[in-house]
């Protein structure tokens, strides 16, 4: 793992982007029901060290690096703005529901990124009170599962590697966006944990 560049100054705020971004292909669409797939990447355990490494350093969960890296991957792919995240952790899932900011333009450098992750989730309200369309699940199994979710990332680790899958609507979504956004990922993910500073 690169260490982390340490900025001068961080600002403690994240302004979040007020428009709400359309990560979707295709509207819903009256009376058809939803079609799953799963996109499942090829597992590594440098990506498992690169997380765990940054982790340390930095002194945050997990989850927040792989939220940030979300919000980058998702700013490269599909545009500037903020999407609704439920974020599920632990092995006794606990789910919190974020506004995240999803950017691949100044101002949000990495670190302004994982500042924005770590200010969502210390906000982070119950499911029930925001409506998420897209999760985050870090729970420590592999699961098929994604609820009401037409896009979810599943992150789990087995055999010392990082296993990422994901799942999505095809009524949502094209097969091809989303293998954009799970190309992206890994790079977004690398950028965040060579480049960010704590979060304050």
């Amino acid at each position: 793992m690169v260490a982390p560049y340490m900025a001068d100054e961080v600002s403690p705020l994240v302004t979040t982007v007020a428009a709400p971004l359309e990560v979707f292909d295709h509207p819903v669409i009256e009376g058809h029901a939803p079609r799953f797939e799963i996109l499942r990447m090829t597992p590594t355990s440098e990506f498992a060290d690169e997380v765990d490494g940054a982790a340390e350093w930095l002194g945050i969960p997990v989850e927040e690096i792989l939220l940030a890296a979300l919000g980058r991957a998702l700013g490269r792919t599909r545009g500037e703005g903020e999407v609704a995240v439920d974020v599920v952790t632990g092995p006794a899932p606990t789910h919190r529901a974020v506004w995240l900011i999803c950017s691949d333009a100044a101002p949000m450098g990495p670190t302004e990124m994982l500042q924005g992750a770590h200010t969502a989730l210390a906000a982070a309200a119950g499911r029930a009170a925001i409506r998420c369309e897209v999760l985050l699940d870090v729970t420590a199994e592999a699961t098929d599962s994604g609820g009401g979710h037409a896009l979810g990332l599943h992150v789990h680790r087995a055999g010392g590697a990082l296993h990422l899958d994901w799942r999505y609507d095809t009524t949502r979504f094209d097969a091809y966006s989303i293998e954009e956004v799970a190309e992206q990922f890994p790079l977004a993910l690398i950028e965040i944990t060579s480049d960010a500073a704590a979060p304050l």
